[in-house]
């Protein structure tokens, strides 16, 4: 299962809403029906994985973007 970043939301830096660094990814490539954001809060990058029939919650603690799409690709292949 092959899952890319889409860039989604960015910080505000001087005022300027969007200007600053990438804060929050949707994820791409997800199978049909699933959705899931990867989004930096409380000094950590979590992701969010939700479909049309329940809304999860926001889930670990991860040192950049990419391990928390690690993470997430392997919650969707356990699930399989």
């Amino acid at each position: 299962m092959k899952l890319t970043l889409l860039e989604g939301t960015r910080t505000i830096r001087n005022g300027v809403l969007g200007s600053g660094e990438i804060s929050g990814y949707g994820v791409n490539g997800l199978p049909s029906g699933e959705h899931a954001m990867i989004a930096y809060f409380d000094h950590s990058w979590r992701f969010l994985r939700w479909n049309d029939e329940w809304h999860g919650n926001w889930t670990g603690r991860y040192p950049n973007p990419g391990a928390a799409l690690d993470a997430l690709r392997e919650e969707l292949l356990a699930a399989v």
